[in-house]
């Protein structure tokens, strides 16, 4: 017999035991997966909430900008909507999805490294801050304001060449990574913004995030110290910056070990923003969705292997890309309490050797039939999952006040046809011979999944503006699962 997993369920979590069977938010899990079928995802809103009030009083009076890319299911963000969170958004897709949910442009922020014209003419449009990462999108910015005849908002994204965060690619803010400006490109750009080069926008502030998983509150702390240099060299400028928006990179400790608590980072940025009459802004994601999140799937097959058994279950990396990506290690527990046999390697159906949720944990014997759960998946599963290998993405279900929701309905097999049920069409190509064309498959084509913007027509639902009245697009129903 092997000792207790180490990977322990504490008091007070989102998913733990009663009576041998696994529960969130006081049903079970097993009757969950069998209203809803597996695999799926699995959400607390209350634990969900009650994350979400503890990091916004740890900051306080900051101002809390949940990060979107870490779950953006609609059920949630309705709920972060009612609870006042501003959104930190990194796509058109993702601001659409927020403005759907109910939220405001004006405690909504646009991020990331790449955004289209298209994308900037959408954020001009709905009066969103855009955090601005080079000159030449700084320059989109200003022709999409123009051509709309608006003025748009925005703050500029530092790079303070700050290492921090314990993978690769969770690194952001060193000198070699692709996101943001050098300090001294991001003066340059303030003192051209003051000097009227930009007549169609308005600097609001400064923008950094380092890293994911930040492992030293002074981390956040010496790259908010560059971005309010920043700040003050735009000032002495004679622009009217207010806001400091640290991104995010709380940690969360999936193998239950120690991390800083959100209120050591608060403490860690409190000296250097006093007196500074600047306001906090600060990123999210993580920390507000992890724990309140499991992936619950049915066990396929056992096999014995030399070092114990593998277990194949209705779910991966197609799913749950952060053990493939980034070695990311899962809690992973049966839904049916039991002592653990043997050390187990859960792995899924997709033609890929990485495709790996857990190597060497202690489990119990399982069987086809047998469900498991990979813990704290709240954030940066649903988000990253893929229809890889031909395979349809799982439902999500809400769980609330003892009532469980179905937020989305899982895919089907026809679903992952769809774009290409139609008749091929040709699509027109210019070009000095002319008469040029291509083969282009699906009832909408690949023009069919853009929007045409222009100063009236804006990407929405039937032809009309998302941001006009954010309320219009609250409506959308979840169903109770029996």
């Amino acid at each position: 017999m092997l000792a207790a997993s180490p990977f322990r369920l504490e008091d007070g979590e989102p998913f733990h035991y009663r009576d041998g069977v696994l529960y969130v938010g006081d049903l079970p899990v097993d009757r969950l997966a069998g209203a809803a079928g597996t695999p799926v995802y699995l959400y607390d809103l209350d634990a969900v909430e009650a994350a979400f009030r503890r990091v916004q009083a740890a900051f306080a009076p900051g101002q809390l900008l949940y990060s979107v890319k870490a779950n953006g299911n609609l059920a949630l963000l309705r709920r972060l909507v009612a609870l006042g969170a501003g959104f930190d958004v990194v796509s058109g897709g993702e601001l659409l999805r927020v403005l759907r949910a109910g939220g405001h442009p004006d405690r909504i922020v646009f991020a990331g490294v790449g955004k289209t014209l298209e994308e900037l003419r959408l954020a001009a449009h709905c009066g969103v801050v855009v955090h601005v990462e080079s000159a030449d999108e700084l320059a989109t910015l200003q022709a999409a304001a123009a051509g709309l005849g608006a003025r748009a908002r925005f703050g500029l994204r530092v790079n303070p060449d700050v290492e921090a965060g314990p993978h690769p690619y969770l690194r952001t803010g060193h000198d070699e990574a692709k996101f943001g400006l050098p300090r001294r490109t991001a003066v340059e750009l303030l003192r051209r913004v003051a000097a009227g080069d930009y007549p169609n926008l308005d600097p609001v502030g400064v923008h950094v995030h380092i890293g994911s998983q930040l492992a030293d509150p002074d981390e956040l702390a010496a790259g908010a110290r560059v971005a309010l240099g920043v700040l003050q060299a735009g000032r002495q400028a004679g622009l009217a910056l207010d806001r400091i928006d640290v991104g995010g990179g709380l940690p969360v400790a999936y193998d239950g070990g120690p991390v800083p608590s959100p209120e050591a980072f608060a403490a860690a940025l409190a000296p250097l923003l006093a007196g500074s009459g600047a306001q906090l802004q600060i990123e999210p994601g993580r920390a507000v969705v992890a724990r309140a999140g499991a992936l619950v799937a049915s066990v396929l097959a056992a096999k014995p292997r030399p070092a114990g058994q593998t277990v194949v279950v209705d779910t991966g990396m197609h799913h749950l890309l952060r053990p493939a990506l980034y070695r990311a290690r899962h809690r992973v527990v049966s839904v049916q309490l039991r002592p653990p046999t043997d050390l187990t390697w859960l792995v899924g159906p997709i033609c890929e050797s990485a495709d790996v949720l857990a190597a060497g944990v202690p489990l119990p014997d399982l069987a086809p039939g047998d469900l498991v759960a990979v813990l704290d998946a709240g954030a940066y599963g649903m988000a990253m999952a893929s229809n890889y290998n031909g395979q349809p993405r799982p439902a999500e279900v809400v769980v609330t006040g003892g009532e469980a929701l179905l937020s989305r309905r899982r895919e089907t097999w026809e679903d992952l046809l769809a774009w290409e049920s139609g008749p091929a069409r040709r699509l027109p190509v210019g070009g000095p011979g002319g008469g040029a064309s291509i083969a282009v498959h699906g009832s909408s084509g690949a023009m069919g999944l853009m929007w045409s913007l222009t100063p009236t027509t804006l990407p929405g639902l039937g032809g009309g503006s998302p941001c006009a009245d954010p309320h219009d697009h609250l409506r959308g129903a979840s169903g109770r699962l029996g």
